[in-house]
């Protein structure tokens, strides 16, 4: 049997369980890490506790990658509850890595999988904390095994909020970036490197902290030397994130020089040809579906009026109807949304935007509402809030046709196609259900310009 032989067995992932439909697989080299590792712990546990250091190095040895496998697999469950897809939890060697695909709707989403990581380690060490300030008889193995433990999770909770990807932390900046700018940034050249100066960081502080805390140096160390070796372990390269970051510098070189050279002859043949291949999107072809204006059941005259100048589109007179309705109920959510509405209609767009707010203040659950705020942000030009709007819709009712179409066409203006196709594809679906030949034409005329 040749050593090729030998790696493919040792490194073959087998799925050894699942837990809340999130698959688990390992190979042969966690077996034999966890023996080295444990091995590695009795020795040092034994100079400072000859008695039970065996035991100690034993347990503690099979705890901390545990804990590890506890704080990634709380990440894709946490995935899988906003129903993003898990390709599974993944351990090899001493480390382990949840495989999320990186399709959030928006950046809350994201800040609450990959802080998911670190809150549960935190209670994690909060529970073991607990543990060992109780008067429990488990013995001095017991109550030195537990401190280890819980002093390896508290540490690594600090390190996965380290704001460098892949570390939660970067993520969660990320997400905190994309909630502030509302445009997802893109990878950038430091992310590439994050995993090593993380690492390198982790590794660096146990060195020097090993003289006067060992154990506090170990856990730094294994934690640096396991980031370190993750893209390695786990994609099989040393740089993962670096073909992505080339790409967009090549699309932003790319920009530049067509920009640059427009003048130019060559330059003005290929933007002919791209025009030819590919159609210009303009934003008048890509407008958004109204929100529908709101009634009541049992209507007073005041507001009947209002609704039969939105009927009538004299909007100034229903602006005016709504504006005597909520001066005598200001938390009237129908009316607040309504005249929303027709600010959104007369293009007074920040005035609908404070409108929609407001009547979500109110904790109102309208899907409408909601539909009318992301039209807000869309006529706005703020693209990424309006998704965030338009797909909290579809969390609560994925066949919301009106939605698809809407998030389809901010997606198309906010640059992603892919995205865009998918879901006038899914509207498109949905409305052939209802019949609704009017907007069926309008999604074939938009796919066609897509699609070209």
């Amino acid at each position: 049997m040749n050593i090729r032989k030998i790696l493919q067995i040792l490194t073959h992932q087998w799925r050894v369980g699942s837990i809340a439909g999130v698959p688990i697989y390992a190979d042969m080299t966690c077996v034999l890490s966890v023996v080295l590792w444990s091995s590695y712990l009795v020795g040092i546990s034994q100079s400072f506790h000859p008695d039970g250091g065996r035991s100690i190095g034993i347990i503690v040895g099979v705890a901390l990658p545990l804990s590890i496998l506890i704080h990634e697999l709380s990440r894709a469950l946490t995935a899988k509850h906003y129903q993003i897809a898990v390709e599974g939890v993944y351990c090899r060697g001493m480390g382990t890595v949840a495989k999320v695909e990186q399709t959030f709707r928006h950046p809350l989403q994201m800040l609450e999988v990959y802080f998911a990581g670190s809150l549960v380690t935190f209670i994690f060490y909060a529970i073991l904390n607990l543990l060992s300030s109780l008067p429990l008889n488990g013995g001095r193995v017991f109550v030195i095994s537990l401190h280890h433990i819980k002093e390896f999770n508290f540490v690594l909770a600090l390190f996965s909020l380290i704001p460098l990807i892949p570390l939660n932390g970067g993520y969660i900046f990320k997400g905190l970036r994309w909630e502030w700018n509302r445009k997802q940034d893109a990878l950038a050249l430091h992310d590439v490197y994050g995993a090593y100066i993380a690492g390198g960081i982790a590794i660096a502080l146990g060195l020097l902290w090993y003289g006067k805390q060992p154990f506090l140096g170990i856990w730094m160390v294994y934690l640096g030397l396991m980031t370190c070796l993750r893209h390695l372990l786990f994609e099989g390269v040393w740089l993962p994130l670096a073909a992505e970051v080339n790409a967009n510098s090549q699309r932003s070189l790319a920009t530049a020089t067509a920009t640059g050279g427009a003048k130019t002859a060559r330059a003005s043949t290929r933007a002919t040809s791209a025009t030819a291949t590919k159609p210009a999107i303009r934003p008048l072809d890509f407008s958004y579906l109204d929100a529908e204006f709101l009634s009541v059941t049992h209507p007073d005259d005041q507001f009947q009026q209002g609704m039969e100048a939105t009927q009538e589109m004299r909007l100034q007179r229903a602006i005016a109807t709504f504006n005597d309705i909520l001066a005598d109920d200001p938390k009237n959510v129908v009316a607040l949304h309504n005249r929303g509405n027709a600010y959104l209609q007369l293009d007074q767009k920040q005035a609908a935007l404070t409108d929609f707010q407001a009547a979500l203040h109110l904790k109102t659950h309208s899907l409408e509402v909601y539909l009318g705020k992301g039209n807000a942000h869309f006529a706005l030009g703020d693209f990424q809030g309006a998704i965030m709007e338009y797909s909290e819709i579809l969390s609560q009712d994925p066949n919301h046709a009106r939605a698809y179409f809407n998030r389809a066409s901010a997606h198309v203006l906010n640059g992603n196609r892919k995205a865009a196709i998918a879901d006038y594809q899914r509207a498109h679906k949905l409305f052939t259900e209802q019949a609704d030949q009017t907007q069926l034409c309008k999604i074939d005329r938009r796919l066609q310009i897509l699609t070209a």
